[in-house]
């Protein structure tokens, strides 16, 4: 049995080709310990402009948060993608995680490919599911992590 870890982007949910990925992570939680990574940039990013907040990027493309507000929203629309994704995968054995950290009490979320990338040593494959026209930028990100396949839909 292997330790398998999938990344889903949050759009890939939402697009007609997503139950290649829901197949792909079934077939792997056959006979493997399975979890996914649930994404949310785009509903993110919608979410914090709908609500009135600039949404900002520092240098490695990554949302900046700065206010508690902001920070309620990521994890609202991060949970949802949880839960989302957790009643699909009722009794097919896999877990979902949303990229949520907590330092004690503090909520910090967190990047979901910078969570990729921390969860590394854990497991023994790792994929990262984008739409096809991210498939290049993910790929640059993870050039440096030699476990981790991309996979476009």
């Amino acid at each position: 049995m292997k330790n398998i870890l999938v990344k889903s982007s949050g759009d890939i949910t939402d697009i007609t080709d997503s139950q290649q990925f829901f197949n792909f992570v079934v077939e792997k939680a056959k006979e493997n310990y399975v979890v996914v990574i649930c994404g949310g940039g785009t509903k993110i990013s919608a979410a914090l402009e709908k609500a009135g907040y600039a949404v900002k990027y520092d240098e490695l493309g990554r949302r900046v948060t700065r206010t508690w507000g902001e920070r309620m929203i990521m994890r609202d629309v991060l949970e949802y993608e949880e839960r989302k994704l957790q009643d699909k995968f009722v009794g097919k054995g896999v877990i979902v995680v949303p990229p949520i950290l907590y330092a004690g009490s503090a909520l910090c979320p967190i990047n979901g490919d910078d969570l990729v990338k921390s969860y590394d040593l854990g497991f023994d494959e790792i994929y990262v599911f984008t739409t096809k026209g991210r498939i290049e930028k993910k790929k640059a990100v993870f050039k440096e992590w030699p476990k981790v396949e991309v996979i476009g839909i």
